[in-house]
This record gives C-alpha cells, structure tokens and sequence, in this order.
C-alpha cells in the first residue's frame, strides 16, 4: 500500500544511450526490494539488509538472531 503516485515525464537526451535513452529496467524493482525485506521482517523479526533475499539467507539471518 503506497500513496497516490504523480507521474511527470521529461524528455532528454543522453548521447551514452541507444536511440538517446536511458535506461529504466532498475526503476521497477526499487520498490519492491523494500517490501519484501519488511514482509520478510514482519514473518520472521529478523531484519535481511542484502538483495537477493534467498532462503540461505533469511536461515542464516534466523540462525545468527538465536545466539
């Protein structure tokens, strides 16, 4: 659940890019990293502040939390 997004779109060119774009593959998982990590906090209590969120290392995470 987030708040309504405003979308404002500028035009520019970067002379780097293919066609003058950049790039925007990353933009998407920006934020959904932080609501795994809170999902993954809220199941467990155990705070995972490394991507990827694999299953050795929430065990690790849960296992080093125990001591």
């Amino acid at each position: 659940e987030i708040p309504e997004l405003d979308t404002i779109l500028v035009q520019t060119y970067e002379p780097t890019g293919p066609f003058g774009a950049k790039a925007i593959a990353e933009i998407p998982m920006d934020g959904m990293a932080p609501a795994i990590a809170s999902a993954i906090f809220d199941a467990t209590g155990v705070r995972i502040r490394e991507i990827p969120f694999t299953p050795e290392r929430v065990w690790r995470a849960l296992k080093s939390e125990k001591k």
